[in-house]
């Protein structure tokens, strides 16, 4: 199997996360995008749909030819309710989600573990 973090933007954030002080998930993407690192819709990143694209390739490379988008897994790191707004309304509500990462990170502080969006490809 292949298993990694297929995604710059998502290791960003989630690197930022653990490295803040008192990390705010919003603060965070918005910095991302106001620094160019996020595509102009930063949805396009945190809904893993690129991660999903690279890891169909690697999945297709080695051999799972009939393997369709369909098929695979995506978990976005924020609400299904958020996935049609405009830009600037997301990311104006994008702060709903911070509660829920800090806790999240918290969580996994607690565990000395830490959180990255990967994507697992079993042959």
């Amino acid at each position: 199997s292949v298993c990694g973090a297929l995604s710059g933007t998502l290791s960003l954030v989630f690197s930022e996360l653990f490295s803040t002080a008192s990390p705010r998930f919003s603060d965070i993407v918005r910095r991302a995008k106001e620094k160019g690192f996020t595509e102009p819709d930063p949805r396009d990143d945190l809904s893993g749909i690129d991660v999903a694209r690279k890891a169909l390739i690697i999945a297709r490379t080695l051999g799972a030819a009939s393997l369709e988008m369909h098929d695979i897994e995506v978990e976005p790191l924020y609400p299904a309710n958020m996935a049609d707004m405009s830009v600037s309304d997301f990311l104006s509500t994008l702060s709903t989600c911070d509660a829920e990462w800090g806790a999240r990170v918290d969580h996994a502080k607690a565990r000395n573990k830490v959180l990255r969006y990967a994507a697992r490809v079993e042959r």
